[in-house]
């Protein structure tokens, strides 16, 4: 996916994995040059970013909470739109290239009219889990009895995976009974061994998988090495699944038609606030 001369995507939607990826509704991995969006609503889901730290220059985040600052390479930034609110993120300073994830992460219905807020997670805070030939960031969640601190403050659970393997050496992660996900292959070649099944994945890949709530276990351990020759750079992104029924239009998710129009006469009212770009 291209839009302009300043955005390039992989682009990732719910629909084309079965409903497995639930909570998730969207990725993007995309790299960014130049200002692309202009600001836009989001309604019903939470819009979270998290910059690959091979970025050259922070993503600058604008919302119509007041939030005005960097995402730096390595940062996450978590903004739980619920009710309704504007923002807008582009890449700032000299030589601008944002090597990042877009991902839209469903709200359960209990949770579509609260207020919107932001979670925000620096480089520095976000823990490692270190062993010969891997290197695995626990931005948000937990693996392996590593936790990320910003864990707490999001509006549901979520982990959010991002690791290296070189090969020969290999990686587990448990995912929880319940939980639904994306694994995803940013470069090199993923061998995924679970359930008994094993599969591959080429880079700029993906999985979806699911460990149901009624299965006997507590826990299916993916274990994921890199295939061939080349080191492997991964992503896992996973949440309880929320089984609800799901209306999207644009950047809002409801889960009735009636909802729907109703968040979109509340943005034309003027109630999701309003953002104001510096000049």
């Amino acid at each position: 996916m291209r839009i302009g001369s300043g955005f390039t995507a992989k682009h990732l939607p719910e629909d084309a994995f079965q409903g497995l990826i639930d909570p998730v509704v969207m990725v993007d991995h995309f790299h960014m040059t130049s200002p692309t969006f202009q600001p836009h609503p989001h309604a019903g889901i939470s819009a979270v970013t998290y910059l690959f730290e091979d970025s050259t220059s922070p993503h600058v985040n604008y919302d119509s909470m007041g939030n005005h600052g960097p995402i730096h390479p390595g940062a996450l930034h978590w903004f739980a739109a619920g009710r309704g609110a504007v923002h807008t993120e582009q890449p700032e300073g000299e030589h601008p290239h944002v090597h990042a994830l877009q991902i839209f992460v469903n709200l359960p219905a209990a949770k579509k009219e609260h207020e919107p807020f932001a979670v925000h997670l620096e480089p520095c805070e976000v823990p490692e889990i270190r062993h010969p030939g891997v290197r695995v960031r626990v931005v948000l969640g937990e693996s392996q009895g590593v936790a990320s601190p910003a864990t707490q403050q999001l509006p549901e659970p979520f982990t959010l995976l991002d690791g290296f393997v070189e090969p020969g050496a290999s990686f587990e992660h448990a995912l929880p009974r319940g939980w639904g996900g994306l694994l995803y292959a940013v470069t090199g070649e993923l061998s995924l061994s679970a359930g008994g099944t094993l599969r591959t994945l080429k880079a700029e890949h993906g999985l979806g998988l699911q460990l149901p709530a009624e299965s006997a276990s507590a826990h299916e351990t993916l274990h994921f090495w890199a295939q061939g020759s080349e080191p492997l750079h991964f992503v896992l992104l996973s949440g309880p699944a929320l089984r609800e029924p799901m209306v999207k239009q644009g950047p809002f998710v409801t889960n009735t038609f009636e909802q729907m129009q109703q968040v979109i006469l509340d943005y034309r009212a003027g109630k999701f606030g309003q953002l104001i770009m510096p000049s």
